[in-house]
């Protein structure tokens, strides 16, 4: 149980310095039209998504086959992988220019 617990609050605490460690600013490409700047943000988006996940289960002592039985555990979901994202989108001709107020 406090491995679990020790486990989730890894994962969350690096959400926090992922999510602080961005600098904020916006894809770029000359003489691109929002239509098309959406439908290739889009396609990158949905390229650059993996699964995570973790899930715990089994026979007894406190583990059950799901939902119900006796303390399933588990969460999953989908992220965006950055790294990919910012591949597809510098692989459609976008640069990245981070916000001017910040980088000063």
């Amino acid at each position: 149980m406090l491995i679990r617990i020790f486990k989730f609050l890894l994962f969350l605490l690096s959400l926090i310095l992922y999510a602080c460690a961005n600098q904020p600013g916006t894809w770029v490409k000359s003489d691109v039209a929002p239509l098309q700047f959406n439908q290739d943000n889009y396609a990158c988006l949905q390229e650059s998504q993996q699964p995570y996940g973790y899930s715990q289960g089994g026979f007894g002592w406190g583990y059950g086959w799901g939902p119900g039985w006796s303390g399933y555990n588990g969460y999953s979901g989908v992220q965006t992988n950055q790294e990919l994202y910012s591949a597809c989108m510098k692989a459609r001709g976008y640069s990245w220019q981070p916000d001017k107020a910040l980088s000063q």
